[in-house]
Formats: structure tokens, sequence, C-alpha cells
């Protein structure tokens, strides 16, 4: 029996060439395909496909936010993340929401047919390019010193200065952009390194990129 499989996209040449790619694969079916978050999630509950092929940065709802909905509402249905993202804190958060599986759009038409196939047969799948960035994040978690207390304990000014510091700001910089004194600013960073068990400004840099306290806009 062939396996259902739903592609959403927001790029339409890129959903062809995927569509021809599977076309030629005999055990898979392509049921449906969508441009928007938004359309495809209304299709994967009206298909109910085996497997959706999913894109991060999509317009109306994003890529995260369809697989927790997909999760919650078809724990059965699987799904394959494929992105030309490779943001360390966008790739943890759609595993976090239930992906199972990670692969690159510049990855070779063989590897796109072998995550599908992997992920189908109830494992989970990752580019290698993912693996290393997540083998990476795993050591670099493992440099850092285990916070006292958790974020939680901060006060919403600690977090945006530690934000900014995490951005590579001066003292100076933060001041301005804060309309506080640096006198103020060096007070923050004082509470923030004795709080978050850290030395030194590298190691709340450091912390900061772990807890995904740094902004990005993808």
């Amino acid at each position: 029996m062939k396996k259902k499989i739903m592609l959403v996209d927001d790029h339409k040449l890129f959903l062809e060439g995927i569509t021809g790619i599977l076309s030629g694969i005999a055990h898979i079916e392509v049921a449906g395909r969508a441009h928007t978050g938004k359309s495809g999630l209304e299709m994967i509950r009206a298909t109910n496909p085996d497997l959706v092929v999913l894109d991060i940065t999509m317009p109306e709802m994003n890529g995260i936010e369809i697989t927790r909905a997909v999760k919650r509402e078809f724990p059965n249905i699987k799904i394959l993340i494929l992105s030309m993202h490779l943001d360390r804190r966008m790739i943890i958060e759609v595993l976090k929401a239930g992906a199972d599986g990670y692969a690159l759009k510049e990855s070779e038409p063989e590897e796109l047919v072998m995550a599908i196939d992997v992920v189908l047969s109830g494992l989970m799948y990752l580019s290698p390019n993912v693996v290393t960035i997540l083998i990476r994040d795993y050591i670099q978690r493992l440099s850092i010193p285990d916070a006292p207390e958790k974020l939680e304990v901060l006060s919403t000014r600690e977090k945006e200065v530690l934000a900014l510091i995490s951005e590579g700001k001066s003292a100076k910089s933060i001041s301005s952009e804060l309309c506080i004194s640096r006198n103020t600013v060096d007070v923050h960073r004082r509470n923030l390194m004795q709080k978050l068990g850290c030395e030194n400004l590298n190691e709340l840099t450091r912390y900061a990129m772990r807890e995904g306290l740094m902004n990005f806009d993808n």
C-alpha cells in the first residue's frame, strides 16, 4: 500500500520539483500540496496523510506552529522538516515541537527519499549537518557551568541586558539602547554573573545563546 505524503512549502517551484522526485517512487503517493501554513494544516486535517514534508518559514503559520498542532491532533502523523535553515534554535524548537526528522533543501534527491523512508519506519532522520550542529551545541552546554538559579529569577531588565550582551553590545551601547546609566549596566552585569554562576562576560554570552535569549527574526 502506498504511503500518503503531504507537501507544505510556500515556494511553488520547489514544490513542483519535490513532487517530480516523489512521483517516481512506487510506494509513495503525493496526496496534497499547500503553499501556506494555514492551508497546509487544513489540508492535513482533511487528508490525514502518513507523513508531512514541511518547511519552517511560511506565511500565516510557521512550521513549528504546524508541527505542534499536528502532533496535538494527530500524533501518529509523521513530520519531516525540509528547510534551508541551519539555525540551532530553529532546529531545537521544531524537534521539541515533535518533528520526526530534519533534512536540508540542499540535499540530493536520494537523501530526501531516504529521509522519508526512515521517518515512515518510525525512526528519526537528521541530515549530517544538523547532527553536527546539535553535537556542537551539546558540547557547548557541557562547557558552561550550570546556573544556580533558573532564568525565571531574572528581572525583565536583567533579561534585556543579557540579551544585548549576547549580541556583543558594549556597556555603552546597552546604556544608550535601554536609556540607563553606565553604572546601572555594570550593576546588572554583576548581578547576572552572580545569579547565573558565570565568571565573565564570555560565559554570560554563551549562557544567553544556550537559553535562546538572542533575537532572531526568521
